[in-house]
């Protein structure tokens, strides 16, 4: 026997569509409660964790450009890691494989066991899932987009001393020259390499319904940097090594650590004890001629 499902909506659909309608003409289409809770990982405006700007402050401007041409170069780098790694049409080829095995595979478990290639089934998965990680690698990897989008960031931090970071995607579209789409996507990149880091920001507002009730609207990122904790040791140690060169370039150098002196032990009793046993022996052969004598 068949399902079949008639295409006339019923009563209650219509009613379903209608307060669907009825809500999105006043603006309340997704109600989240009267109350002003943060949701979802976003922090108020005015809490403290919201404002991470003391993480963008730098020594000086020598500092600050050290800095951000040394990131800027990581990110080139990891392109061009990722571009040897993953040549053009990559990804389309392991698409490809990937339905064959796929087709494969279902070919093979529609037949009887007794026609089934032993072990065959096992390795079409193991090749499907090598295609699975090398597919999330790529998309996960750093692309010239990304660098752009990257570059383009920075010229949005506050160099004036305040370190406040959180541009709009539509300014930082603009300023990268792409679409907000792909700032979305190389800004998930460049969080997952840790060359940047945020934190979504909200507020509460009025509904145009009835402005006595509030409700919470996520309003802007703030960016910062959190390089030791985020990136990779490899990575870091890169951006560390670029970093140091030029801040040799401008003159700075690491003040040197003076070493540290030796603490002498105190003198024990025992010590103290064999000295004076040791100075009275000298002072008895001081007394005597001098000789010891012979054997």
């Amino acid at each position: 026997m068949s399902l079949t499902f008639s295409s006339t909506p019923t009563l209650r659909g219509f009613g379903q569509i209608a307060g669907t309608i009825a809500k999105a003409a006043d603006g309340s289409v997704r109600d989240r409660g009267p109350d002003a809770q943060v949701r979802r990982g976003c922090v108020d405006e005015a809490a403290p964790a919201a404002q991470p700007w003391d993480r963008n402050r730098f020594e000086s401007t020598a500092e600050r450009i050290s800095t951000v041409e040394s990131l800027v170069a990581v990110a080139k780098e990891l392109q061009a890691e990722h571009a040897a790694e993953f040549p053009r049409g990559t990804k389309q080829k392991l698409k490809h494989e990937r339905e064959v095995l796929s087709a494969e595979l279902e070919e093979l478990m529609g037949c009887p066991d007794a026609d089934r290639p032993n072990g065959r089934p096992a390795a079409i998965r193991i090749a499907l899932a090598a295609i699975k990680a090398d597919l999330e690698k790529h998309s996960l990897g750093i692309t010239r987009t990304d660098v752009a989008v990257y570059e383009a960031v920075f010229n949005f931090l506050c160099f004036a001393g305040s370190g406040r970071w959180f541009p709009s995607w539509a300014k930082i579209s603009v300023a990268a020259r792409c679409s907000e789409k792909s700032v979305g996507r190389a800004l998930r990149r460049l969080g997952h390499h840790g060359l940047l880091a945020w934190i979504s920001r909200s507020t509460t507002k009025s509904r145009r319904s009835d402005p006595a009730v509030k409700q919470r609207v996520q309003t802007s990122h703030a960016y910062f940097l959190d390089l030791k904790k985020r990136m990779a040791e490899r990575v870091y140690q890169r951006f560390v090594q670029l970093r140091d060169r030029r801040r040799l370039r401008f003159g700075i150098t690491k003040a040197a650590a003076k070493p540290e002196q030796a603490v002498q032990p105190a003198p024990s009793k025992d010590v103290a004890e064999l000295r004076r046993t040791i100075a009275g022996f000298g002072a008895s052969l001081l007394a005597s001629d001098g000789h010891l004598g012979r054997v």
